[in-house]
C-alpha cells in the first residue's frame, strides 16, 4: 500500500509503541481480535476477520459496540420478589464495519467459507493506527494478499477509518470485491462463562433510501436508535456505488495480476444514541450529519487530525518504565486501552471489558470509579469529570432504586448497568454491594481534591455525596443490643469480596461508609458560607450534619482483638479456612467450579475486601497493622478478580516487601496480553489496567494525597532503572522522574506548590527541577 497516499508518512514509529503480533505470547484468534480492538470512547470495533461477518462456521467473534447503546431483554426468575430488576441490559453488537465480501469464480465469501489466515497485525498506541495483512484463500484455491489500515477517530468521535489493499499471489484473473451489510444480529459466543455473561438483543435495520448508505439500527425492546453511513475516502474511491442484493453497496470486479495492488477505503459515521422517538422526528436531520461527516473526506487528514489528539493524550499520561522493554510496550497497552474505552460525553461510562467485547454485557460496576477513575483524574480530568457527569445524570434512577428497597432516603447506585437502572439478576452479589455508593462519593471527593474544581462540586458533586450518605442514614441503624449496641451498623450487605455475601458489617462496606458521611458534613459546613442557598435547595439543616458525623462515629468496624486484625465482617473469623494449596488448579476460579453456597460456607476471598480498606486509607493504621492484616488476607485470598492483585501490590510495596510487590505487579501488567486470566476474547480486563497504573504510581511512585497536597515516597524495583510520569494537580502540571538514586519533580506549569517527601515539606518552582536523593545513608 502507498503509505504517502494514505498517511503512513507519519511515521518512523518509536518501537516502544509498537504493538507486533509476532512478538505476542498468545496468538489465539479471538484474543488477538480484543487485543487489537481500536476505539474512543465512543465506539469499539473488534479486529476480527474482516470476511467473517455472520458467519457462524468460522472461530471469529466480530463487532462493533458503540457505548451506551443497548437493548433490554426480560429477566426471568423462579420466584420473582418485589425490587428484583425486572430487564437485563446488554451492549448492542453491530454490524462489523470491516467487513467485505470477495466473489471469485462464482463463489461468494459471504455464502461459502473463505480461508482466511492472520498473517501479521502491528498496532502503533502512538497514533493509533492498526496494519493487518492477511491471506485470503478462496475454495478454488486461490489466494489474495489482504492488507488493511484502519484508525478509530480521536478528533471526530463519529468517525471510523478503513483502508484495503488486495493483490492476487498466485493467479490472475476477475474478483469482483463487494462492501455492504446484509446482517444487524451477529452475536459473539461467550459460552458459559459467568465472568462474561451476557443477554442477547435483536436489532432492526432500515435503510434511509436507494441512494445511500445510511441505515438507521434500532433495539427492540429499550428504543434506541443510532445512522451509520459510509462512504469511500476520496482519492480511494475504486468501489462504486449501486444497488446490489436488494441492498445499498459499494463493488466492482477487477482484472487482478500477480503483484499488482488494488486499494480502496472507507469512512463510517457511526451516530449518537438516540431514543427512538427522537429519531424518529429528525431522522432526515440525522441522516444528513452522518452523510456530512463522510463525504470529500481523506484518510490523511483525518488520521492527521486524530494523531494530534493522542499526541496530547500522552503528552499528560505516559508512563516510561526503563530497564524491561516488553514492560513498558505492556503499560501503554493498558494506557491506551483506558483511554479508547472512557465515555467523555457524560452520559457513558467505562464498560467493564472497554470497548473491546460484549463481556458483562457491557456494563458499568464500581470498576469505573475505584480503579479507573484515578488514572484520569490525576492525567485526563475533563474525561474523569464527564464519568462522574454520568452518575450525576443516574441519580432519578438510583432514587427510584433505593425506593423499590424501601429504602426512604438518599439512593442507591446499581451494581451493573448502562441506562442507571439495576441489571444484576443475582442480589447476594449484585445489588447488596451497595458500598457502590461509597465508592462513587470517594471518586467525587477524590475528584475534587485533585482538581480542585469547586464549580463542579456545587453543581454536580456535592449532590451524589450528599444522597449517597443520606442512603446509609436511611439503611444503617443503630444496634439496639448484642456487642455493637449504641453503635451504627449496616447489616446484610456483600463487601468486594463475592465469595462472602449477606453478612452483617462488612468492614470495607462501613469504612468506606463512614467516609462518605463525614464528606456529606464536612462539604455541608464548607458550602455553607458561600453556597447557603443549595443547602436550603437541597433540604440540608444543621441537624442532618449532626447525624451524619454522629453515625461516622459509631460506625462499627469489626476487629480481631486476639488476633490484632481487622474483621472482614462479624462472622467472617469463625469460619473454617478454604483448602487453596490441597485445591488443584484446573479448579480455579472457584466460582466456576463449585456452588456459591459452598464457597460462602468457608473463608476464602475472590478478591482484596478488608485491605482495600487499608490501601484507600494508608492512615487508619500503623505499619505494624497494615503487616497483620496483610499476612491473614494474603493468606485466604486467590485472586479470582482480575482486580485483585494490585490492591495486594499496592500494599507489598508500603510495606518494603519488594518481591511480593513486584510479583504482583507483573501479574497485572500484562494479563491481557498472556490472557492470564483465560477470558481476553470476551474483552480487555479494564479496571486491571486501571490498577497498573495505581501499582505504578501509588505502589513504586509512592504517591499518597497528605494536608491538601502530595506526598511522594517512591522505590523502584531492582530490575527497572527509572519510572517517569506527570500528574496534573489543582490547576499545575508536574512531571515526577524516580530513578533507583533519586527523585526529580519539576513543576511544568502553574504557580508555586508545596508538597511532602517522605511526609517532610518541600517547595516546586516553576521550570527549576527539585532532586531528592533515595540513597539511604546513616
Amino acid at each position: 500500500m502507498n503509505l504517502s497516499t494514505t498517511g503512513g508518512d507519519h511515521l518512523p514509529a518509536d518501537d516502544s509503541f509498537q504493538l507486533h503480533m509476532q512478538k505476542l505470547p498468545v496468538k489465539d484468534s479471538s484474543v488477538l481480535e480484543t487485543l487489537y480492538g481500536l476505539g474512543n470512547g465512543h465506539m469499539g470495533i473488534r479486529a476480527s476477520n474482516p470476511l467473517q461477518g455472520s458467519q457462524s462456521n468460522q472461530d471469529g467473534q466480530p463487532g462493533m459496540f458503540v457505548n451506551g447503546f443497548f437493548d433490554l431483554s426480560e429477566i426471568t426468575y423462579g420466584e420473582n420478589y418485589p425490587g428484583f430488576p425486572q430487564n437485563a441490559q446488554a451492549i448492542a453488537e453491530l454490524p462489523d464495519p470491516r467487513y467485505l465480501i470477495f466473489e471469485i469464480d462464482g463463489e461468494r465469501s459471504d455464502e461459502v467459507a473463505f480461508d482466511v489466515k492472520s498473517v501479521d497485525k502491528n498496532l502503533d498506541m502512538k497514533t493509533g493506527r492498526l496494519l493487518e495483512i492477511f491471506e485470503v484463500i478462496s475454495p478454488s484455491n486461490k489466494t489474495i494478499r489482504l492488507t488493511m489500515q484502519s484508525f478509530v477517530s480521536h478528533d471526530q468521535p463519529n468517525l471510523f477509518v478503513v483502508t484495503y489493499s488486495v493483490s492476487a499471489t498466485n493467479f490472475d484473473g476477475a474478483v469482483t470485491i463487494i462492501k455492504q451489510h446484509r446482517y444487524t444480529n451477529r452475536q459473539i459466543d461467550n459460552s458459559n462463562d459467568v465472568r462474561a455473561d451476557q443477554q442477547t438483543g435483536q436489532l432492526e435495520r432500515t435503510f434511509i433510501d436507494n441512494q445511500t448508505t445510511a441505515m438507521l439500527l434500532t433495539t427492540r425492546k429499550s428504543q434506541l436508535s443510532l445512522l451509520i453511513a459510509f462512504q469511500p475516502l476520496d482519492g480511494l474511491d475504486q468501489l462504486k456505488f449501486s444497488i446490489m442484493d436488494e441492498l445499498p453497496s459499494y463493488g466492482r470486479t477487477f482484472d487482478l495480476t500477480a503483484g499488482l495492488n488494488v486499494q480502496f477505503g472507507f469512512v463510517y459515521s457511526v451516530g449518537d444514541p438516540h431514543p427512538l422517538m427522537d429519531m424518529s422526528l429528525n431522522r432526515d436531520r440525522y441522516a444528513k450529519e452522518a452523510l456530512d461527516r463522510t463525504t470529500s473526506q481523506t484518510f490523511r487528514a483525518l488520521y492527521d487530525a486524530s494523531c494530534r489528539q493522542l499526541d496530547a493524550f500522552w503528552e499528560t499520561s505516559d508512563v516510561e518504565v526503563g530497564g524491561d522493554a516488553t514492560l513498558a510496550r505492556g503499560i501503554r497497552f493498558n494506557l491506551f486501552n483506558l483511554y479508547q474505552s472512557a465515555g467523555r460525553d457524560g452520559l457513558t461510562s467505562i464498560p467493564a471489558k472497554g470497548l473491546t467485547g460484549a463481556g458483562y454485557g457491557g456494563h458499568y460496576f464500581w470498576d469505573a470509579e475505584m480503579f479507573m477513575l484515578p488514572f484520569f483524574t490525576y492525567t485526563q480530568p475533563e474525561i474523569a469529570k464527564q464519568l462522574l457527569t454520568f452518575r450525576a445524570a443516574t441519580l432519578p434512577q438510583a432514587q427510584q432504586r433505593a425506593r423499590e428497597l424501601n429504602v426512604q432516603n438518599g439512593v442507591l447506585f446499581p451494581w451493573r448497568t448502562i441506562n442507571g437502572e439495576e441489571s444484576s439478576a443475582y442480589y447476594p452479589a449484585g445489588t447488596a454491594q451497595v458500598h457502590i455508593n461509597a465508592d462513587i462519593a470517594y471518586a467525587v471527593d477524590t475528584y475534587v481534591r485533585v482538581t480542585a474544581d469547586e464549580d463542579f462540586l456545587v453543581k454536580t458533586g456535592f449532590n451524589i455525596i450528599l444522597e449517597t450518605a443520606r442512603f446509609w442514614l436511611s439503611y444503617g441503624h443503630f444496634a439496639q443490643s448484642g456487642p455493637h449496641r449504641g453503635h451504627f451498623v449496616i447489616d446484610d450487605v456483600t463487601g468486594p469480596d463475592e465469595y462472602t455475601t449477606m453478612v452483617n458489617n462488612n468492614y470495607y462496606t462501613n469504612r468506606m461508609a463512614k467516609n462518605n458521611l463525614i464528606m456529606a458534613a464536612k462539604y455541608a459546613k464548607l458550602l455553607k458560607q458561600q453556597h447557603q442557598d443549595l443547602l436550603e435547595r437541597l433540604g440540608v439543616d444543621n441537624a442532618e450534619i449532626n447525624d451524619f458525623e454522629y453515625a461516622a462515629d459509631q460506625m462499627v468496624l469489626p476487629f480481631d482483638r486476639d488476633r490484632r486484625v481487622k474483621m472482614q465482617d462479624d462472622s467472617s473469623m469463625a469460619k473454617p479456612f478454604w483448602p487453596i494449596d490441597k485445591t488443584p488448579n484446573n479448579q480455579f476460579p472457584l466460582l466456576l467450579h463449585f456452588h456459591p453456597m459452598i464457597l460462602y460456607h468457608y473463608q476464602v476471598n475472590k478478591q482484596a475486601d478488608t485491605v482495600m480498606s487499608d490501601f484507600l486509607f494508608p492512615a487508619d493504621q500503623s505499619t505494624d497493622q497494615l503487616k497483620r492484616d496483610f499476612n491473614y488476607y494474603e493468606a485466604i485470598t486467590v485472586h479470582d478478580s482480575s482486580l485483585s492483585r494490585a490492591i495486594f501490590g499496592v500494599l507489598a510495596h508500603r510495606l518494603h516487601l519488594a518481591g511480593k510487590a513486584y510479583g504482583y505487579f507483573m501479574d497485572t501488567a500484562l494479563m491481557d496480553l498472556t490472557n492470564s486470566q483465560g477470558n481476553t476474547d470476551a474483552g480487555v480486563h479494564a479496571a486491571n489496567m486501571g490498577g497498573t497504573w495505581l501499582s505504578l504510581i501509588y505502589g513504586f511512585g509512592g504517591l499518597e494525597q497528605e494536608r491538601g497536597t502530595l506526598n511522594f515516597d517512591p522505590k523502584l524495583p531492582d530490575q527497572w532503572t527509572n519510572l517517569t510520569f506527570k500528574l496534573k494537580f489543582k490547576h499545575r502540571f508536574l512531571a515526577v522522574r524516580v530513578t533507583q538514586t533519586s527523585l526529580t519533580l519539576t513543576l511544568l506549569s502553574g504557580t508555586d506548590l508545596s508538597v511532602f517527601f517522605r511526609h517532610q515539606p518541600q517547595r516546586l518552582t516553576l521550570n527549576q527541577p527539585l532532586v531528592i536523593s533515595l540513597i539511604e545513608t546513616t
